[in-house]
């Protein structure tokens, strides 16, 4: 299915989804870790990292290398929810550049049949995966510039334009009524938008620690706590 206004309303009252704006834009922000812009029919996914498990087996690491396989199945999900017209992958799509040679055969199949059902399907290059694997479809590229908005993996600092990036796996902590939520969130002020980390075994960076701190220097900035619902702190 594509989203209709039922789908949407109900999700909204069941909290799993929230509605906000950023940069003249409206964004609907999906508790499942993706954004998705209904004017352009875009949606915004960020550091799947895939094979990350089979990389840490490397190390004797005792994860199951069975992340690129959740990861994949709850993108699917997520694409026959939207149905968009355009994906992008803000970088640290791939663990690293034998990702593609680990992989199961399956998977790899997997992650091809998902990205032809898109028409566009666009790949940000990120710190981990500068360079497109071969043989994955979809179009490689540093950022992408829409208006006065930017996508890229990164920030750059002294950057005019708002910048949506990835990259820094956010997470936060906290308390409402009596109750403790900790978990991935969105993260942004009025010029930078931080997306949170979809892969399987991806951690995270607590909104509280000095590098998020100065990334995002203002005494105002909007969460959006993903622990199966949406839960707003401003």
């Amino acid at each position: 299915m594509s989203i209709t206004d039922h789908w949407l309303t109900q999700r909204v009252k069941a909290r799993t989804l929230a509605i906000t704006k950023f940069s003249r834009h409206l964004w609907i922000l999906d508790a499942r870790g993706v954004a998705y812009l209904p004017a352009l029919d875009w949606l915004i996914v960020s550091d799947l990292h895939l094979e990350k498990g089979s990389y840490l087996s490397g190390f004797a690491n005792p994860l199951p290398n069975l992340d690129s396989r959740a990861t994949l199945e709850r993108l699917s999900r997520i694409l026959d929810d939207y149905r968009p017209e355009t994906v992008i992958s803000l970088g640290d799509s791939f663990h690293d550049r034998q990702s593609m040679s680990r992989m199961d055969d399956n998977d790899k199949q997997r992650l091809c049949e998902l990205v032809n059902t898109v028409s566009n399907w666009k790949w940000i290059e990120g710190n981990h995966d500068p360079q497109l694997p071969e043989g994955i479809p979809g179009e490689a590229c540093y950022e992408i510039v829409l208006d006065n908005m930017v996508f890229r993996h990164e920030p750059q600092k002294r950057e005019q334009r708002h910048q949506i990036i990835g990259h820094y796996h956010p997470k936060m902590r906290t308390q409402i009524a009596h109750r403790r939520y900790s978990g991935k969130c969105f993260v942004f002020t009025d010029d930078v938008f931080v997306m949170p980390a979809f892969g399987q075994f991806t951690g995270g960076l607590d909104v509280n620690d000095d590098v998020m701190k100065q990334l995002l220097p203002y005494s105002r900035r909007t969460h959006f706590l993903m622990y199966d619902t949406i839960i707003f702190k401003a």
